[in-house]
C-alpha cells in the first residue's frame, strides 16, 4: 500500500506538467523528485506496481489516473531508480498519457529526471489580467500536445542541489466557442499552433524531515526557463518561478505550514505560458488560469491538526495577486482563499495522507481530492 500510493503520487506529477494546460502542478520535475526520494522504502529487487486512484479539481473536474510504475536499484544507491507510465481521463473529457525516468547516480550526488506525455485537455479561458477573470466569461479552449522534460541536478552541498533542465512542448489549441462581444477572448494564430523550446537553471534547497508530511524544515525552488528560437521555439521569453515552503512543529498534533510563492513571464510570452493563479494550489479555491498575467505573488498558512487514530483537519488562508509585470505587483487587486480540509493517513511509515478540501475564493470555490498535502 506504502509504495503503490508514492506510485499515484509521481504518475499523477508526471501527467500534470504541461503548462499549456492549465494543469494543477507549478514545479512538476522538483515534487517527482519529492516521490522518487520518498519511495527509498522499496526493496532492492525491482518491484512492479500497477494501481488507480480517484481525483478532482475545479480545472479538470473529477476522473482516475491508472498508473504502472518500477522500482528496482540497479547501483544500491540510497535512492532507487524508478520507471513509470500512466493514463488519466476526468469528467471534463480531458485525458493524458505519460512516462517518465528517475535515477541516482555517483552515490546519488547527481540525479537525473525525464518525463513525455501526450494529452488533450479542455479548460477555459477567460482573458489575461484581474479584470478578465472578476468578469466571469470564457471561452472553451482544447489543447492537444506533447510534452517533454530532461533535468539533471547535483548536490552542491547538504540540502542543496543545482542543475539545468530542458523543456520542448508542441501545442496545438482550438476555441470550442467563439466569443465576438469580447475581442480579448480572441487569440492568435501564433498562439494556436506553436511550439516551446527553452533551457535553464533549477536550484532546490531542502532541510524538511518528511517530503511526504514534514513537520519541520524549509523546502525552496527556483526554476528560470529561457525559451528562445535557435532552439526552435516559436517564442523567445523568459519564465521565473520561485516558491519557499516553512514548516513549524506546536507539540506532537500541530503543525503550522507556510508557503509563498512568485513567477514572472517576459513580454513574449504566449498565453499558455503566462503566470497562472491557483496553480499548484496558490491558492485553492480557484480555477486554475482564470486568473492569469505576466506576473503573480501568492501567501499562504496552513495549520494542520492531527485529531485520533489516522484522521487530522486542517484549515488554510491566504492572499496573493496578478500583475502585468514584476514592478507592479505591489499595486494588485488582492485575491483572497480560506478553506478547510480532512486527513487520513493511508500509511503510517511513510506518513502519506489522503487529503479532501473545500475551498473559497474570490467569487469562487472549489473542492479538491488527492494524495499529499497541498504543499
Amino acid at each position: 500500500m506504502n509504495r503503490a500510493l508514492l506510485a499515484l503520487g509521481l504518475i499523477g506529477v508526471t501527467i500534470c506538467p504541461f503548462p499549456a494546460f492549465a494543469l494543477e502542478r507549478e514545479h512538476p520535475v522538483e515534487e517527482m523528485s519529492e516521490d522518487a526520494q520518498a519511495a527509498t522504502k522499496s526493496r532492492k529487487k525491482a518491484d512492479l506496481l500497477i494501481v488507480p486512484i480517484p481525483q478532482s479539481s475545479p480545472t479538470l473536474g473529477s476522473g482516475l489516473t491508472l498508473a504502472a510504475v518500477l522500482f528496482y536499484n540497479p547501483n544500491q544507491s540510497k535512492d532507487p531508480w524508478i520507471s513509470g507510465a500512466g493514463a488519466m481521463y476526468t469528467s471534463n473529457k480531458s485525458w493524458g498519457v505519460a512516462a517518465f525516468h528517475s535515477m541516482a547516480l555517483s552515490k546519488d550526488r547527481f540525479k537525473v529526471l525525464a518525463m513525455a506525455g501526450y494529452a488533450d485537455i479542455n479548460v477555459n479561458f477567460y482573458g489575461i489580467g484581474p479584470n478578465a477573470g472578476e468578469r466571469g466569461v470564457s471561452v472553451d479552449i482544447e489543447d492537444r500536445g506533447a510534452l517533454a522534460v530532461v533535468q539533471g541536478q547535483m548536490r552542491v552541498v547538504k540540502n542543496l542541489h543545482a542543475g539545468a533542465r530542458y523543456e520542448f512542448l508542441d501545442l496545438r489549441s482550438r476555441i470550442n466557442n467563439p466569443n465576438p462581444v469580447f475581442p480579448d477572448l480572441n487569440i492568435s494564430d501564433a498562439e494556436l499552433r506553436s511550439r516551446l523550446s527553452g533551457i535553464g537553471p533549477v536550484i532546490t534547497y531542502d532541510t524538511r524531515d518528511s517530503s511526504l508530511n514534514p513537520r519541520k524544515g524549509i523546502y525552496a525552488t527556483a526554476v528560470a526557463m529561457f525559451n528562445r528560437k535557435k532552439l526552435g521555439s516559436d517564442f523567445s521569453h523568459d519564465k521565473l518561478q520561485l516558491a519557499g515552503n516553512a514548516y513549524v512543529p506546536f507539540g506532537d498534533t500541530t503543525v503550522l505550514a507556510m508557503r509563498g510563492s512568485m513567477c514572472g513571464v517576459s513580454t513574449e510570452g504566449p498565453f499558455y505560458d503566462l503566470c497562472l493563479y491557483g496553480q499548484s494550489s496558490d491558492l485553492r479555491g480557484y480555477e486554475t488560469g482564470r486568473f492569469r498575467d505576466r506576473a503573480s505573488w501568492a501567501a499562504q498558512a496552513e495549520v494542520r491538526q492531527q485529531l485520533w487514530g489516522r484522521f487530522g483537519l486542517v484549515f488554510f488562508g491566504g492572499v496573493g495577486g496578478i500583475a502585468p509585470k514584476l514592478g507592479d505587483l505591489g499595486d494588485t487587486k488582492f485575491l483572497p482563499s480560506v478553506g478547510t480540509g480532512l486527513r487520513y493517513q493511508a500509511s503510517k511509515s511513510t506518513k502519506i495522507n489522503l487529503r479532501l478540501d473545500v475551498a473559497i475564493g474570490k467569487n469562487s470555490n472549489a473542492l479538491y481530492f488527492g494524495i499529499g498535502e497541498a504543499f
